[in-house]
């Protein structure tokens, strides 16, 4: 019905055009949260707004306690300080 040589020609056929169809959008959540987390009022442009540096500390801390009493000691880790620099 279909020789070896046809088959592989609409084989490469299709998958180059599965690869035309793949597109890369943004994620407007991943948007916001950039904003949200930069600050409007913000004078660095990659700084981190006050609220947000203390609330991602808070965050650490409970994190490190829960495994501390769970006893799950090979996950703690040290908190690393960035004075609000960006580095996601």
């Amino acid at each position: 019905m279909f020789n070896q040589e046809e088959i592989t020609a609409w084989e490469n056929e299709r998958t180059g055009y599965a690869k035309e169809l793949v597109k890369n959008h943004k994620d407007p959540r991943k948007e916001k949260l950039k904003d949200f987390r930069k600050g409007i009022k913000s004078v660095h442009f990659n700084k981190e707004i006050k609220e947000i540096r203390k609330s991602d500390y808070r965050n650490y801390r409970t994190q490190m306690k829960r495994l501390l009493r769970s006893g799950k000691y090979e996950l703690l880790r040290g908190y690393k300080r960035t004075s609000g620099w960006l580095t996601w």
